[in-house]
């Protein structure tokens, strides 16, 4: 492995850390004037985004490269194809990276492992998208490089850092997100954060079924519980064998991916709220839309050989730090972007990925309004990015200068709002963002379509509030409560203080009224690919529901209409969609 870091003016050259099985690759560099040398042993690769490398097919040592404005990432690899990359923390403390390959396995314990737990509920899980994982658990020199601190109770610079909670670990990789995005390390669209609980499973079983990842089983419900287990000897720190401490992290056997500590040493905090397990086949899951505890796994140098198992499930409050509990960093790619839009002002995005859907109503749903509803097959053949958050008024100010809103509040959405108004929004904010540099090249800011509005509202649901719940009653009701803002409330209330859908969508259902693009008339009898309506009409459609509407005009299937230069209560959610 060989580890190269390059800042010469304008030009940033990095070698990420690619390992091999083969004989270690070499590459080192001189800069003559405005020409940079690159000698090297084994295969030179070049990327533009530190994800996608190229090999320079002609590419002959000393390779010479000349000095521009543009960011170029070099690295030489021997004889193996990973992706397994390595991040200089400081001079000498560096980060080593695993690159988990995307797949579909089988999540939680089959019914006859012993001591399994009910709430290991087996289930298919697909991740569409690959990761990096980190080779070992957090190490406090690590940590102490990013954070400066060192909160451990058992002092070691290769022992795990420990004694950190959920909020610590989050803070950890917030700010690692941002020196490493500013050093130019970052590959595009990528962040650190912790695992998934998915993603850690997936990672941790490395294609074994069995209790741990070097393909064993406990034999005994005495070594489950009380006394040494040899299998697990082989590959984790627990009570039976950790003289009551934390070890240095890698001495252990590693899995078939490379990755070490998996079980025992310390638990490991994942990303997700803890919940019980779907028992249908998911993609790329999260977990529970909110909760109180967040999910802890892996076991720990106190724990139980039952409680290191691979399917083994923790949870503790997101504040908790205890000196069993620390943590192992991911790198993943996350589409969503933000949009600066003033100093203290930012526009967050949703991506939501193209897909097929059903739109409409069934025909018994409570609250269901006339035929209006018809349900009908919609495909979407392009993404978009949808706006997080209703757009809010400081927003608002910040494009148009002027704040239109009945209830006045920075962060209240924008409401009493024309869809001529909306759209004035959008063409100003595409405008604006172009000036600046942060549009995406070929898109521009408007309004969503019905189709994409109800598709991002659903987010794979079909029940009537995107929670996958129904309305108990048309008025006022419970389910209601859990997502959205309704009935007689005396006025609208800050974006983002109920659950999101599982797409990250805040206030779908509810708050104000939201705009869409398209004139208000019937829905086509059969299936139909990015509908945008009719081409013309009288009223302009309006979704969502609003603070002081029944719970029935807060559905994901609602459909409501409006003069285009009328106000009402109206607010908007942008849209960032591929120019037409």
């Amino acid at each position: 492995m060989y580890n190269f870091r390059i800042t010469t003016g304008l030009l940033v050259l990095t070698l990420a850390g690619m390992t091999s099985q083969a004989a270690a690759p070499s590459l080192s560099y001189e800069v003559n004037g405005n020409e940079l040398i690159i000698n090297y042993t084994g295969t030179l690769l070049q990327s533009t985004d530190a994800v996608n490398w190229t090999e320079i097919a002609s590419a002959s040592s000393p390779y010479k490269v000349t000095l521009g404005d543009k960011k170029l990432f070099f690295c030489a690899k021997g004889g193996s194809d990973t992706k397994n990359i390595t991040i200089p923390l400081s001079d000498t403390v560096d980060l080593d990276m695993i690159w988990i390959e995307p797949g579909t396995f089988i999540m939680g314990s089959p019914e006859g492992e012993l001591v399994r737990m009910d709430d290991e509920v087996q289930h298919k899980v697909t991740l569409t998208k690959g990761y990096w994982m980190g080779k070992f658990e957090m190490t406090q020199a690590q940590y102490e490089a990013v954070m400066g601190t060192n909160p451990s109770e058992f002092k070691g610079t290769d022992l795990p850092v420990e004694k950190v909670s959920w909020d610590d670990a989050m803070a950890f990789c917030a700010k690692l997100t941002a020196t490493e995005k500013a050093a130019g390390r970052l590959p595009e669209g990528y962040e650190y954060t912790l695992p998934t609980e998915a993603q850690w499973e997936y990672g941790c079983r490395a294609g074994t079924k069995t209790a741990f990842n070097n393909g064993t089983n406990i034999p005994s419900l005495e070594q489950a519980l009380l006394e040494p287990c040899p299998n697990l000897d082989e590959v984790g720190w627990y009570w039976c064998n950790s003289d009551e401490t934390t070890h240095p992290v890698g001495l252990k056997q590693p899995n078939a991916w490379g990755l070490y500590d998996m079980h025992g040493n310390v638990y490991e905090w994942c990303l997700d709220w803890f919940g019980d397990y779907p028992t249908e086949a998911v993609t790329d899951p999260k977990g529970s839309v909110t909760g109180s505890h967040r999910v802890v796994r892996g076991g720990a140098w106190n724990a139980f050989a039952s409680g290191c198992r691979s399917a083994y499930r923790d949870h503790n409050r997101p504040d908790s730090n205890v000196s069993n509990y620390g943590f192992r960093v991911a790198l993943v790619y996350n589409p969503n972007i933000t949009i600066p839009l003033a100093e203290d002002v930012n526009l967050d995005m949703i991506w939501i990925e193209p897909g097929t859907f059903t739109m409409g109503s069934p025909t018994d749903e409570l609250g269901r309004y006339d035929d209006s509803e018809f349900q009908h097959e919609v495909t979407l053949t392009q993404g978009y990015w949808l706006g997080k958050y209703e757009v809010t008024q400081a927003q608002y100010k910040v494009v148009m200068g002027t704040n239109p809103s009945e209830f006045i509040g920075d962060d209240l959405p924008v409401n009493t709002v024309t869809w001529e108004d909306a759209m004035e929004f959008c063409a100003k904010l595409t405008t604006d963002a172009k000036a600046s540099g942060k549009l995406p090249k070929g898109y521009e800011f408007t309004l969503p379509t019905e189709a994409q509005w109800e598709y991002a509202c659903r987010a794979g649901t079909t029940t009537a509030l995107n929670s996958g719940k129904n309305l108990s009653n048309y008025l006022e009701c419970p389910e209601m409560d859990e997502v959205g803002w309704c009935y007689y409330d005396e006025s609208t209330h800050p974006v983002g203080q109920k659950q999101p859908n599982a797409w990250g969508l805040y206030d779908m259902h509810g708050n104000v009224d939201e705009w869409c693009s398209d004139w208000y008339g019937k829905y086509p009898i059969s299936a139909v690919t990015d509908p945008t309506g009719p081409d013309t009409g009288e009223t302009r459609i309006i979704r969502s529901g609003n603070y002081y509407g029944r719970a029935q005009y807060c559905r994901s299937a609602a459909r409501q209409s409006g003069l285009p230069d009328y106000p009402y209560g109206t607010g908007l959610r942008v849209a960032l969609v591929p120019v037409k």
